[in-house]
């Protein structure tokens, strides 16, 4: 299992911001290529997102979490950013501590914490 430090450095800093139906963020993937087949809980706070309240886009392709799996993945390259959108409460702007689990098809999950100001 990669170290969550490690991990953490897959996010794209002053990426974090507000959308009309919640907020996102990107991540690059640094460290080697691969599938996403499984997003969440994608953790701000109290509150916790699954399934159908994210999204993730990379390239042309679009896939909600609920629908991610081994037959439907993301394929994350590296060095292609992959769009994280979640559905939800948009964040309180200053300072934000998100964390995130995944799960992708050659290690397994992973979780990790990103930091940044909205």
């Amino acid at each position: 299992m990669f170290p969550s430090f490690l991990l953490a450095k897959l996010y794209v800093k002053g990426s974090l911001k507000n959308t009309d139906t919640g907020f996102e963020f990107a991540l690059k993937n640094i460290i080697d290529s691969t599938q996403l087949i499984g997003i969440g809980p994608i953790c701000v706070g109290e509150k916790n997102y699954e399934g159908q309240a994210i999204t993730m886009t990379v390239a042309d392709k679009t896939v909600n979490g609920a629908e991610l799996s081994r037959q439907n993945s993301i394929p994350v390259r590296m060095g292609l950013p992959l769009k994280v959108s979640v559905a939800g409460d948009r964040l309180v702007p200053g300072a934000q501590r998100i964390a995130v689990a995944a799960t992708t098809s050659d290690i397994g999950k992973i979780k990790f914490e990103i930091s940044d100001n909205v």
